[in-house]
């Protein structure tokens, strides 16, 4: 998907018909858009989303005040007048026109909430059109709606994309970008579910007493283990809540200048607990290693002494080192020749001699053997010193790190304490309400963890009551076969299952390298980005080897989602691409613009250069709308290579006193804000 214009006729503050071209060469992909605060950028923004699915964002105000205010106002009472949004786009090979209507009849002086009404045409390579029916459809199909908040966003709100509250829904969507939900989907209740429900009512009505009963426990089970999943994403999505209000109740604390020097102790002392625990973890690890692969050394004593008593005796005797090898005594009786000359023949004296010989002289093999045990005897000894040693060492630090949390426990609780006797009611009230979702979370977590043995005792006991079903006699040959499909469904089931959680993980993995990489090439802090189990994106930082979770500013939490944001855009090319090389999908299906309205609103200097050139390579179309003071210097430098039109978002206002203002492009100057107008307007004028 490839935005080719758009047109704007009496919309929000652009009055009359104003339209900008955004069509871009492969090498220049970037339209930079400046506007001043309020001139409009944030409505702008909104123009596409409203044009492509009739809604606008949340921070847009008084959203009923559709029709620009001064023509609202210059409409007479009874007349209509019109405000739309038209898009023309390519995707797949094939062009469309999107326009979003709304033909409005004035009977007050307050605009009104209206439905509008969307057409959308195909466009052919001579200009003709072709009408499409049902133009919402195919919009959604092109880019659902959800997946919107990728590519149409507002830099200054983007951080909404990592927050933990929203890691379900975000998780949802990047498996439909990426295409897992068709698997997900052949999961839900609606399909193979709803089959195995049919062919479960055919096989207890006629299949037997026995088959009967597997089949109802099975589907009792089934029941179940949907309860338990559907339990669990509930309670996941209240520690996210939980742990977000948490830490937003923290930052306040951190920001009190009463409570912040105790905050910042229960900071360090959460930090330092965290390496505690982990080094625990790790030295408890190691101790049960050595246990497990080195323990029975603790039992092979009294075991070396009596071998090496063994092996000294036979030494004594003469056995060990064999004097002679067996096969040099065979061939002397083959040979009929002793080594001093003298005959060998069979029950002669001297045959007998030799023959003697032969039973004291030892098999290569075991004489080998016997010479490598000696060595290893001799190392068993120094072994068990070594394994001694260790978990020695081993069971010291664990015993270290559980005093240190232990210490760590009593002085989180004391600096708690101290915190609820601040004698100031805000800090008390915050204290208490920290202390309320920290009891949520430990609470949430328990329940967490008791759906999750309970969801994974359900799945086994299923596939025991599946197996079973496999041999239970039926009595009924149309059972027979509701059995045989049955057993499909369920191998079908097992095989997307499998399927999901290895293109699950292959999609987080190549995701979390992907954030990793772009997040790296804007920051120079030195931080990590992890996407967990679940999409949750977290920021680390390597502390003595341990990665442990750090407070994000507002800026740190819009560079990791721009990066999240440009490692989504780039993966879902990568696999529209791979799609198309199997011959699933056009080339193009998985790219998408990205329109972004002040993207550089709470970043300094160093991020904003970084940023910017980050920008550049996000997406195969990038609209960035942007003030003057931000876009200006290290910004257009930046974008400069990559830019293919520029624009100003010109303010024209009627207000008394206020300034006229330029900006300096393209070598020349251009209005920026127009005081002493006759009325309040946007203007959307191209500069290149």
């Amino acid at each position: 998907m490839r935005i080719r214009s758009i047109e704007l006729t009496n919309f929000r503050q652009f009055s009359g018909h104003q339209e900008f071209s955004l069509t871009g060469e492969k090498d220049r992909p970037v339209s930079l858009i400046f506007g001043a605060n309020g001139a409009g950028k944030t409505n702008m923004l909104n123009a596409f989303t409203w044009a492509l699915y009739g809604e606008m964002s949340d921070d847009v105000e008084y959203q009923e005040r559709m029709i620009t205010d001064s023509i609202w106002r210059a409409t007479a009472s009874g007349d209509f007048v019109e405000v739309a949004v038209e898009l023309t786009l390519d995707h797949e090979g094939e062009a469309y026109r999107i326009r979003r209507s709304i033909n409005a009849r004035k009977e007050a002086d307050d605009q009104r909430a209206a439905v509008a009404g969307v057409e959308m045409w195909v466009v052919g390579g001579d200009g003709s059109s072709e009408t499409i029916e049902y133009p919402q459809p195919k919009i959604d199909s092109i880019l659902p709606k959800r997946l919107a908040r990728f590519f149409f966003f507002n830099g200054e709100r983007i951080e909404k994309l990592v927050q933990k509250h929203a890691y379900a829904e975000v998780r949802q969507d990047i498996k439909t970008l990426l295409g897992l939900e068709q698997v997900e989907r052949a999961l839900s209740r609606k399909h193979l579910p709803a089959v195995e429900k049919k062919l479960s009512a055919e096989l207890r009505k006629r299949g037997g007493e026995r088959a009967a009963e597997i089949q109802d426990r099975i589907d009792q089970l089934r029941d179940q283990e949907s309860s338990e999943r559907d339990e669990l994403s509930v309670l996941t999505d209240q520690l996210a809540t939980y742990t977000e209000e948490r830490d937003g109740v923290e930052e306040l604390l951190r920001q009190h200048q009463d409570a912040a020097p105790l905050q910042r102790d229960l900071d360090r002392i959460r930090r330092e607990l965290g390496e505690s625990k982990t080094a625990m973890n790790a030295a408890s690890l190691e101790r049960d290693g050595i246990v497990g692969s080195k323990g029975f050394l603790a039992f092979t004593e009294n075991l070396v002494a009596s071998t090496s008593a063994m092996a000294v005796a036979l030494h004594e005797r003469g056995a060990l080192p064999a004097p002679l090898k067996r096969e040099f005594v065979d061939k002397l009786l083959l040979d009929g020749t002793c080594i001093c000359g003298t005959a060998l023949s069979e029950h002669t004296e001297p045959f007998h001699n030799v023959e003697a010989w032969r039973a004291k002289a030892g098999l290569a093999e075991v004489e080998a053997v016997w010479q490598k045990l000696g060595g290893q005897i001799s190392e068993i000894a120094s072994a068990r010193q070594n394994v001694r040693s260790s978990l020695e060492n081993a069971i010291s630090r664990v015993t270290s790190q559980r005093e240190r949390i232990h210490r760590l426990e009593e002085e989180d609780s004391d600096v708690r304490r101290q915190l609820s006797d601040v004698p100031l009611e805000d800090v008390q009230r915050l204290e208490a309400k920290r202390q309320d979702m920290d009891s949520r979370i430990t609470d949430a977590n328990r329940k967490i963890g008791s759906a999750g043995t309970a969801l994974s005792k359900a799945t086994r006991e299923i596939e025991q009551q599946v197996n079973e079903l496999k041999n239970a006699k039926v009595t009924d040959e149309l059972a027979a076969k509701a059995r045989e499909r049955l057993q499909l469904v369920h191998s079908v089931q097992a095989a997307l299952q499998e399927i999901l959680v290895i293109r699950s993980e292959d999609m987080r993995n190549r995701l979390d390298a992907k954030v990793k990489k772009v997040f790296a090439d804007i920051t120079f802090r030195p931080y990590t980005p992890v996407l967990s189990q679940d999409f949750s994106l977290g920021l680390f930082q390597d502390v003595n080897g341990v990665l442990l979770p750090v407070p994000k500013s507002t800026g740190e939490n819009q560079v990791l989602s721009l990066s999240f944001v440009a490692a989504v855009s780039e993966l879902a090319r990568e696999i529209s691409v791979g799609r198309a090389s199997d011959g699933e999908m056009s080339a193009d299906a998985g790219v998408f613009p990205i329109v972004m309205d002040a993207a550089f609103g709470s970043l300094d200097e160093n991020y904003q250069r970084e940023v910017a050139r980050a920008l550049a390579k996000m997406a195969p179309q990038l609209v960035v709308l942007v003030s003057k003071s931000q876009g200006l210097g290290k910004v257009l430098g930046e974008l400069s290579p990559y830019l293919n039109h520029i624009g100003v978002i010109v303010t024209h206002t009627s207000r008394a006193g206020e300034a006229s203002e330029q900006i300096s492009l393209e070598g020349g100057e251009h209005p920026y804000i127009v005081a002493g107008a006759d009325a309040d307007y946007a203007e959307l004028k191209v500069i290149r």
